[in-house]
């Protein structure tokens, strides 16, 4: 097999810069690393803030650090395995027979293994030396391709690399990583052993932005036995879309100030408010009347803020302490969670239209234009295919 030289790729190399460029395929494997041959990846929000200048992850934890430049970002991927250095028994998250040829997708963190939170907390990557799958690797010095906007992706030593079942589509493989991220409906779940918290059978949800993560934590909550879904966004094809997704109601905020926002969803509520709301639009400003909507014991789900977006004034004691709210903060998700998403992608086609997630598509010499049209309103998932 003749290993290409040099690999095309879409480089972000500075705060709204992206860059078509040739370089450099490995000289070498580490030892359980693997190539990909892409087949397409996303563009995700967090990519979006990197391509804005926020890029601090873990703000204020030992994990703490800042997406780099230059980078090859992607990290909702799928492609087939074009070389590997190891047993792909032993490479494969579960064990399962991986081979050249097999369709793969990877999850974006990888971990030390051994540092407090690796010992001690299982599935979620608390690791205090974290590192992101094409967020904090450079693209000038090896192993340069460690993002999937490119030709091939290089996946690291004990990066979570999960054999795709044949069944999954392309699409549905890109957007497999996403689906795992609505894993904090299932945490949320856990809680409502506890009178009153969480998210129960027949708990009236909120979804606050709709963009491909929206989408699936609309699904989510429906396979979850949510009882009323309100979808909130401001553009009229995405609240469409959302209605697809088992949404019962949509909402056009941009049609409604904030106490008419809350006032809605309380009449809604016969007065309480919302049981459990989701954030997924990854701007701070929208806790206020995210936690506003919320009845007493109601329970907030924060993952929209993934990077360091900013600062948010909430009066503790009536968004928080008065109504007693349960608070989960979210930026990863388990990474023993792929098999039993893509079991339910497939199992589920016919009831949610996952495909339709995806609204754009651009080849990688045209990475300016497709990170332009990732920030208008009519798309949802932007992807690349090599």
């Amino acid at each position: 097999m003749a290993k290409p030289k040099l690999v095309k790729a879409v480089v972000m190399t500075g705060p709204g810069k992206v860059e078509y460029q040739e370089i450099p395929y490995p000289d070498h494997l580490e030892p359980g690393a693997l190539i990909v041959k892409m087949e397409m990846s996303g563009i995700c929000g967090t990519d979006k803030h990197a391509f804005d200048g926020d890029v601090t992850l873990y703000g204020g934890t030992e994990a703490e650090q800042d997406m780099v430049y230059p980078a090859v970002h992607g990290h909702e991927n799928s492609g087939i395995v074009y070389e590997m250095n190891g047993k792909g028994n032993e490479i494969e998250y579960s064990g399962k027979d991986l081979k050249i040829g097999d369709r793969v997708t990877n999850c974006p963190n990888v971990i030390c293994g051994r540092c407090w939170y690796c010992r001690r907390i299982h599935a979620y990557p608390f690791c205090s030396k974290h590192q992101g799958i094409g967020m904090t690797y450079y693209s000038d010095r090896f192993p340069y391709i460690t993002g999937g906007w490119g030709e091939y992706l290089y996946l690291p030593p004990k990066a979570w690399i999960y054999k795709v079942p044949e069944e999954l589509s392309i699409k549905e493989t890109t957007l497999s990583e996403i689906f795992v991220v609505t894993s904090l409906l299932d945490r949320a779940k856990m809680y409502s052993q506890v009178d009153a918290r969480g998210f129960s059978f027949g708990d009236t949800v909120v979804i606050q932005g709709l963009g491909a993560v929206g989408m699936t934590m609309i699904a989510k909550a429906r396979l979850l036995g949510a009882g009323k879904i309100i979808a909130l966004d401001s553009i009229p094809s995405k609240l469409k879309l959302a209605k697809e997704f088992g949404a019962d109601l949509t909402i056009d905020v941009s049609k409604l100030s904030d106490d008419e926002l809350v006032q809605y969803i309380k009449e809604e509520t016969e007065g309480r408010g919302a049981d459990l709301v989701v954030e997924v639009v990854g701007r701070p400003e929208v806790l206020d009347v995210g936690l506003r909507m919320l009845r007493r014991g109601g329970t907030y789900c924060e993952t929209g803020n993934f990077v360091d977006t900013g600062n948010v004034i909430l009066n503790v004691h009536r968004h928080i302490a008065a109504k007693n709210v349960l608070l989960i903060g979210n930026t990863n998700h388990p990474h023993d969670m792929y098999y039993a998403h893509f079991d339910m992608m497939i199992r589920n086609r016919k009831n949610f239209p996952w495909e339709k997630i995806i609204t754009h598509r651009f080849p990688l010499n045209q990475c300016q234009e497709a990170l332009k049209k990732a920030y208008e309103s009519d798309a949802i998932k932007v992807v690349f295919t090599p």
